[in-house]
C-alpha cells in the first residue's frame, strides 16, 4: 500500500518529427546509345539506376518521382512517399529498342508537369543523360525556362565518356558483338540548363563511381529540414500495487479467520 501510495510509474520516450521534404523528380534517358558499356561491368542505364536506387534508399520525408524519356517522355512513376514501389519500378526502367533520338527538352518539360503545382518548400530534378537533344516538340531552353519559371532546380548529369566507345549490337550470324561509336554528349545545352535554373554546372560522370559521387553531391546539397521533438507518455502503475495489497489483506483474513479461527 506504502508503494501505491507512492504512485510509481514507467516513462515511455516519444518522438514527434516534423517538417516539409522536397519533392524531386529523377528525369533518366532511356535511348538507345545509354546502352554503351563504358561503365563495366553494367551499361550507362543500369548504371544510372542503381544509383538512383542509391539515392532513393537515403531519403526522408521526400516525395520522389520517376520519368524516363528518349524518343518521348513518360511518367513512369508520380511522386510518392512509397520507396519500395519506387525501387521496383526503377528496377523495370529499360532502353526504348524503338526510339530513334533524344529528347532532353521534352523530357525537363514532363518532369516539371509533375512539379509545377507542388507545394514542398523545394523542387528538384535531377536530369541524367548520354545524348543531344535531337527529337521532341520542346527544345530545352524553353523547358529550362519553365522549370525557373515553376521555382524548380535542375541538376544536370552527363554520363559516358568521351570518344570511341564499346556499344553492343545483335550480329544475325554472331550474335551478341560490340563495335565501336563517337560518345556524343551535348554538355554546352546541360550547363546551359543549369544556369537558367539556378543550380551548379553540369557535371559528367566517366564511370559508376563518379556518377555516384555527383549524386551523393547533390544528395548533400538538397537537404530537408526535419524538427525533432521529444516528450514523454507516462503510465502508472500504482493500480497493480493497490490490487496486489487488497489480495494480501485478503489472503491475511482467511488464514486467521478461517485456518486459524482467531476472533477478531
Amino acid at each position: 500500500m506504502i508503494t501505491s501510495l507512492a504512485r510509481p510509474r514507467i516513462a515511455n520516450k516519444l518522438q514527434e518529427i516534423t517538417g516539409k521534404g522536397i519533392d524531386i523528380v529523377l528525369a533518366i534517358d532511356t535511348s538507345g546509345s545509354m546502352k554503351a558499356v563504358d561503365f563495366k561491368p553494367t551499361n550507362r542505364l543500369e548504371s544510372a539506376k542503381k544509383v538512383a536506387q542509391n539515392f532513393i534508399s537515403e531519403r526522408q520525408n521526400d516525395r520522389i518521382g520517376i520519368i524516363s524519356f528518349a524518343e518521348t517522355a513518360f511518367t513512369q512513376c508520380p511522386l510518392t512517399l512509397d520507396y519500395n514501389i519506387l525501387m521496383q519500378i526503377m528496377d523495370l526502367v529499360e532502353i526504348d529498342e524503338e526510339a530513334k533520338g533524344t529528347a532532353i527538352g521534352m523530357g525537363l518539360a514532363t518532369a516539371v508537369g509533375r512539379l509545377r503545382s507542388s507545394k514542398a518548400k523545394s523542387k528538384v530534378i535531377i536530369l541524367i543523360t548520354d545524348g543531344r537533344n535531337n527529337a521532341g516538340e520542346i527544345d530545352p531552353r524553353t523547358a529550362a525556362e519553365l522549370a525557373a519559371t515553376y521555382g524548380i532546380k535542375v541538376y544536370t548529369v552527363g554520363v559516358g565518356k568521351k570518344g570511341l566507345v564499346d556499344f553492343p549490337v545483335q550480329h544475325p550470324i554472331y550474335g551478341l558483338q560490340y563495335q565501336k561509336m563517337q560518345s556524343d554528349i551535348d554538355m554546352e545545352t546541360l550547363d546551359m540548363i543549369a544556369k537558367v535554373t539556378g543550380t551548379e554546372r553540369a557535371r559528367r560522370a566517366t564511370s559508376s563511381n563518379e556518377l555516384k559521387q555527383i549524386i551523393q553531391r547533390i544528395n548533400e546539397l538538397e537537404t530537408t529540414e526535419l524538427k525533432i521533438k521529444n516528450y514523454y507518455e507516462y503510465k502508472d502503475l500504482f493500480g497493480q500495487f493497490l490490487l496486489i495489497a487488497m489480495l494480501l489483506l485478503i489472503f491475511e483474513f482467511i488464514v486467521r479467520i478461517v485456518l486459524r479461527k482467531e476472533i477478531p
